[in-house]
């Protein structure tokens, strides 16, 4: 699976003119002293392949974004909101009317992914919106909370309606659906476990780290990356992916800082 190079041009847009760009300029210095892949040049048709790429999220997120989940839905939000009005995708919707408003929606996933049997799915409900992603090669916290976020911008750029999000029941790691409701009531029963209510805000089921999940979060939290855990551990950067991705799935965090907090709590550092 690889991740459009737009995807990169959005966030120098965004962290530039929050931050300054001395610190888009050190996130890439510093990502590209870990990371050779970065040091070649990325514009909007390049493919990013999909570690790499999230090698590069998590640490942008642990220096920008540190404020949980609902940072990650707003960094979603805030890359729709440039991306469809000012950036490179501002005439992709030629035709507001809602039908084709959700056939954009659906079609976004091949715009900002190749080389995966990855996809979303969206129809129109009484309700709203039901925005299903499947086959994920993985689960990490980019491909469902900034996905979901930056999907409901879209959304309520061209809707009168403020949108709630709700992630409905079933999804098992590599699957999620979501009610992205024009209705602030909506019909369709939710499952307690997987509910989310308000402007992103969701409550996900607590499940017990493996062994190795665990040994390899508490790796995590002195800082190594995953390339330097793979050594640790003598197993693939792939693997540590999806134990890192797992674990992460399973505790309701999000990004290396929130590791790192949840470890500390615990006496479970160092």
């Amino acid at each position: 699976m690889k991740v459009s190079g737009t995807t990169v041009l959005t966030r120098k847009t965004l962290v530039s003119r929050r931050f300054g760009s001395e610190a888009w300029h050190s996130l890439f210095r510093d990502v590209a002293q870990t990371n050779p892949w970065f040091r070649r040049p990325i514009t909007a048709s390049s493919l990013v392949p999909l570690p790499e790429f999230l090698a590069f999220h998590d640490e942008l997120v642990r220096r920008f974004y540190p404020d949980g989940k609902d940072a990650l839905f707003e960094l979603g939000a805030e890359s729709a909101r440039w991306a469809l009005v000012d950036g490179p995708l501002k005439r992709l919707v030629e035709d507001p009317e809602i039908s084709s408003l959700v056939a954009t929606v659906q079609n976004l996933w091949q715009r900002y992914f190749a080389e995966t049997e990855s996809r979303s799915e969206a129809s129109l409900i009484d309700s709203g919106v039901e925005f299903r992603v499947r086959d994920l090669p993985a689960w990490h916290p980019y491909l469902e909370y900034f996905v979901v976020g930056y999907t409901k911008e879209v959304l309520e750029l061209y809707c009168a309606n403020p949108i709630w999000t709700h992630r409905l029941p079933g999804g098992n790691g590599t699957a999620y659906g979501y009610l992205l409701a024009t209705d602030p009531v909506p019909r369709p029963a939710r499952s307690s476990e997987h509910a989310g209510a308000g402007r992103g805000r969701l409550v996900r089921p607590r499940k017990a780290l493996t062994a190795r999940e665990l040994e390899v979060l508490r790796l995590v939290g002195t800082g190594k990356t995953n390339r330097e855990i793979a050594s640790v551990l003598c197993i693939s950067d792939k693997t540590v992916q999806h134990h890192v991705a797992h674990a992460y799935d399973k505790l309701g965090i999000y990004s290396r800082a929130g590791a790192t907090l949840w470890l500390a709590e615990r006496g479970l550092l160092g």
